[in-house]
């Protein structure tokens, strides 16, 4: 009899610690997921914010380089012809300088794991 209730303590503690295992699984998951959307909803606020400043600078520049050249439409077809330009660059190298470090650093913050002993996560 010694044996059996050894073994249903022995029990006992392996679905302990199997439901402290899923508990901390679960606890992690939600750190990684507020993490990256946190990191997602930031980098929206910023990308308006730069878009509403690249946006008025530009209307800006454009005016600017109208009055200069002396008529309302030569300003914003530089602004314009740069932008084509600025997008046929991205377009050609968004695979090497935008999709693979973005799909890098997405994969690093979902990998991410937290080391016991580090003093952080105390």
């Amino acid at each position: 009899m010694p044996e059996l209730k050894k073994l249903e303590e022995l029990t006992d503690s392996v679905k302990q610690y199997l439901l402290l295992h899923i508990e901390i699984l679960k606890l992690e998951g939600t750190k990684h997921a507020s993490t990256i959307g946190s990191t997602v909803i930031s980098s929206l606020i910023m990308g308006a914010s730069v878009f509403m400043f690249v946006f008025a600078l530009s209307i800006g520049l454009g005016f600017y380089l109208s009055a200069l050249l002396g008529d309302s439409y030569s300003g914003f077809a530089i602004i314009a012809s740069f932008y084509m330009l600025l997008t046929l660059i991205i377009l050609i190298g968004r695979k090497r300088f935008i999709e693979k470090p973005l799909r890098n650093k997405i994969i690093s913050k979902i990998l991410e794991t937290t080391n016991p002993t580090d003093e952080k996560a105390i």
